[in-house]
């Protein structure tokens, strides 16, 4: 998900025009290539709309985009990719992420130079996901999984609907840190948050079939998603009060570039009761 969608909020309500930033949208996961999206943000009024065209025109096309493990470095390399929005992404197939690496982002652009680094950390398995609630076709989902110990493991749930959507999408609230878990947890799925549609809370409905991923990650990148959540609700439910900055953990730009350990997805049909 773009995080344009909330710097434009955050601007709109704080009632002020900021200067563009560079923005950052990057992650690695086990068993996969490095994603990276670039863009500059675009600064907002209050009432502004924001159409697709101006986000198109604000993609870093030209940019030099490196990972490293500590070992090899790779340049990505950019093109377009339908599966999201913007249609634009920096990645390479010479490069799959392993649990226990960490990896170091270099974005050069014009005059911007940013950097971020992240480590993938062991994923946790999912036990199970199941329909927990059902009112007026609207279904609450269930994520169960075994929180290991030792303590330091931070969660996020992303989700994809078949006929939907072609990539996964973070499911709204659905985060937690172990603090204050132990063993067995469940966390809640009310909501799949698409850019550009309206926050919904809940819109998974019966019938949906729903692939669910679970990821782990490092803290300072569950920092940025507790930030991510804490804005998504704030403007859900028109909360001027909620904190209004992103924390990232890029140096040089705003945004993210995070290591996922990510157990493979599970498949749920919620016309029915349990996987």
């Amino acid at each position: 998900m773009s995080i344009w969608f909330l710097l434009a909020a955050v601007a709109c309500r704080k009632q002020e025009t900021p200067a563009p930033v560079l923005v950052v949208e990057g992650w690695i996961e086990n068993g996969a290539a490095p994603v990276v999206m670039l863009s500059e943000s675009i600064p907002v009024v209050d009432k502004q709309e924001i159409s697709p065209s101006d986000m198109l025109e604000r993609i870093a096309k030209w940019a030099k985009v490196t990972v490293s493990d500590g070992t090899r470095t790779e340049v990505l390399t950019g093109m377009t990719d339908p599966d999201y929005f913007p249609p634009y992404v920096f990645t390479s197939g010479r490069m799959k992420g392993e649990v226990g690496k960490t990896y170091t982002l270099t974005v050069e652009y014009k005059d911007y130079k940013a950097t971020a680094t992240t480590v993938i950390p062991e994923p946790v398995p999912i036990d199970t996901v199941f329909v927990r609630q059902v009112k007026d076709s609207l279904c609450t989902v269930v994520c169960a999984f075994t929180d290991p110990l030792p303590k330091g493991n931070y969660y996020k749930v992303f989700t994809r609907t078949e006929g939907k959507d072609s990539h996964y999408h973070p499911s709204a609230l659905a985060f937690a840190s172990d603090e204050q878990l132990e063993g067995y947890t469940e966390i809640f799925l009310y909501s799949t948050q698409r850019l550009m549609d309206s926050i919904d809370l809940p819109n998974i409905r019966l019938g949906d079939r729903l692939w669910i991923k679970l990821c782990t990650m490092d803290s300072k990148s569950f920092a940025y998603w507790s930030d991510f959540e804490m804005i998504l609700s704030g403007n859900a439910f028109n909360m001027p009060f909620v904190r209004s900055s992103l924390e990232g953990n890029v140096d040089g730009a705003s945004g993210y570039w995070i290591g996922y350990g990510v157990e493979r997805a599970k498949f749920l049909d919620t016309s029915s009761e349990r996987l």
